[in-house]
């Protein structure tokens, strides 16, 4: 074996030529799907709570205030790293005639520091729904809507609870 070199993949038995590349994915990190624009946060389906991917597999991303307020609805309160974001929604014990402005009034204290900053405005909750298969919501839970207006972008949005 002696006079033998060491050779690349490119031009010995294993390989003939330049090696394939892949392609580079396209998209911005954190992406509107509408714009193409970066944004500040990474956007959460809110039917199976995973990251919304694009196709390149990449992150899509969704607005900043918009991401917090969907956290800070849909966290129980105590059960994340920040012990005081969330909700308290398990403290119903009973649905009353008054059970809509019983949750707004927990939800709405979720959101308070957003509220005090400036950032959005409550606008209400309403419409319960109950989970069927035909709606793509779990089947024998109940549903309502928070409405609120993210006022960074004068934008109206509802998560559903």
């Amino acid at each position: 074996m002696a006079g033998v070199g060491l050779q690349g993949a490119g031009l010995t038995p294993a390989g003939f030529g330049t090696p394939a590349e892949a392609t580079t994915p396209g998209g911005a990190f954190l992406r509107d799907e509408k714009t193409g624009k970066s944004l500040g946060a990474r956007k959460i389906d809110p039917s199976t709570k995973d990251y919304v991917l694009d196709s390149n597999g990449r992150l899509l991303g969704v607005n900043y205030v918009r991401h917090v307020v969907q956290m800070s609805v849909h966290t129980e309160r105590g059960s994340a790293a920040v012990q005081e974001m969330g909700h308290r929604l398990r403290t119903l014990e009973r649905i009353t005639p008054n059970i809509e402005q019983q949750i707004l009034s927990i939800l709405t204290e979720a959101v308070q520091p957003l509220v005090d900053q400036g950032l959005i405005e409550v606008v209400g909750f309403s419409h319960f729904t109950a989970g069927d298969d035909r709606n793509g919501l779990k089947r024998g839970a109940v549903y309502g809507r928070f409405r609120w207006r993210d006022l960074t972008a004068d934008a109206e949005f509802e998560e559903l609870i």
